[in-house]
């Protein structure tokens, strides 16, 4: 058996995804199917996922995936070495992923091989910390570091490069049987925001869907049709607003011991400190974000922080978490053959595999302490909670119609 995996957000989904898709399925015309480990309710950055995870789910299915799961929130919403590691852990876990595909910049894998293998070098480890003490961000301390060693800041620079080293280096390290595909990024940069007819970033969609009016037209031409439909309906009823966290940040941190901050994952050296101070003067959360980061905590890294706050993810739960890695499956949506994949997978896996929430965890579980919860029922307890977390972002008066883990079944097309 042969089964491509990708680790993927698709926030939205788009002809650039269509694409990779496609591509794999030309180049390995005899794979058995391709899986997808999917990001939740919340974006690797900290941020709300424009729509539902089972819709953009569906939109993966009906674009050419054959079943897609959902990586845990405890590994999804954070850094991108936890976000690379979590998702080759359940990716390998399934017993049955051969190959993972992974876009980049660079046109082969051997210099993204060799960038991989030099981080855990003692030489490499060394200049990260000495730029850390120096007040560099980790990411920008290990960019510092490879330049040292003579990688090019240019290999650096590119955003998707970056994540491939880091699946690359999570291969390396916990899963050396599967096999990297690499697929070149040849149109539109990840950042773009300029929004193209055909293939556009994920970017350019979220920033075009937020102005008045919207560009329909051209974001017709830029997805698939079962998506733009979700999407404008997306649009219609409200789209995520990140102003709701800052309500929410507001009440937390007014019921809340400061030194109870310090447990949350993400705080360190004082930043809570910094985070109370900026919101007394701070009427936008955008604004809030900018002015807590600094120049050794980015802004990707402050959005973590505070979504980590507001779901209460404690470091020592991080550190049992990135320990155990994923501990079950949970499919959000399939085809046909994506059943029958599920069905593979049983007979390979000693992972459970989670189709209906409740049999492993109730509502009334999820509010007893974590103490006494198993730590799968942490893990999907923290998937749960980001759901509805992201659904107190959305308008009031539609809150109501929206899914849950608890009442939402996979999806199949």
């Amino acid at each position: 058996m042969q089964f491509i995996g990708i680790i993927a957000e698709y926030n939205p989904f788009h002809c650039g995804h269509v694409w990779q898709l496609r591509e794999l399925r030309r180049r390995y015309p005899d794979i058995d199917g391709i899986i997808v480990a999917m990001s939740g309710s919340f974006t690797q950055r900290g941020t709300p996922c424009i729509m539902d995870k089972w819709r953009r789910a569906r939109h993966a299915v009906a674009g050419g995936a054959d079943l897609v799961l959902e990586l845990p929130f405890v590994f999804a919403c954070r850094s991108a070495q936890d976000f690379a590691r979590g998702g080759i852990s359940l990716l390998s876990r399934l017993g049955v992923v051969s190959h993972l595909a992974f876009g980049t910049e660079a046109d082969e894998t051997a210099p993204l091989m060799e960038i991989a293998l030099q981080i855990d070098s003692d030489t490499v480890q060394e200049k990260i910390y000495e730029y850390i003490d120096a007040g560099f961000s980790y990411a920008a301390a290990l960019s510092h570091a490879l330049m040292d060693g003579g990688v090019s800041e240019d290999m650096l620079r590119a955003p998707n490069n970056i994540l491939a080293v880091e699946y690359l280096r999570a291969l390396h390290q916990f899963a050396p049987q599967i096999t990297p595909i690499l697929v070149q990024r040849k149109s539109v940069q990840h950042s773009d925001v300029h929004l193209y007819a055909g293939i556009t970033s994920a970017s350019s969609i979220r920033t075009a869907i937020r102005r008045i009016p919207p560009a329909w037209n051209l974001l017709e031409k830029s997805l698939l049709p079962l998506v733009f439909s979700d999407l404008h309906t997306a649009y219609l009823f409200g789209l995520p607003e990140e102003n709701e966290l800052l309500r929410l940040l507001r009440y937390e941190l007014l019921i809340r011991n400061t030194s109870e901050l310090k447990n949350i994952c993400g705080v360190a050296e004082g930043i809570e400190n910094r985070l109370v101070d900026c919101l007394k003067t701070t009427s936008e959360y955008n604004d809030l974000i900018k002015k807590v980061s600094t120049k050794r905590y980015p802004q990707s890294r402050i959005a973590r922080l505070i979504v980590h706050l507001l779901l209460c993810l404690q470091k020592a739960q991080t550190t049992a978490f990135d320990e155990a890695g994923a501990s079950y499956i949970r499919p959000l949506a399939f085809n046909k053959q994506g059943r029958d994949i599920l069905r593979q997978i049983k007979k390979y896996t000693q992972l459970p595999i989670v189709t209906r929430t409740a049999a492993f965890l109730t509502s009334g579980q999820r509010s007893v302490p974590s103490s006494e919860l198993s730590l799968l029922q942490q893990m999907l307890s923290f998937d749960t909670r980001a759901t509805e977390l992201r659904i107190l972002t959305l308008l009031t008066e539609h809150k109501d119609t929206c899914r849950t883990d608890f009442i939402t079944s996979p999806q199949l097309l």
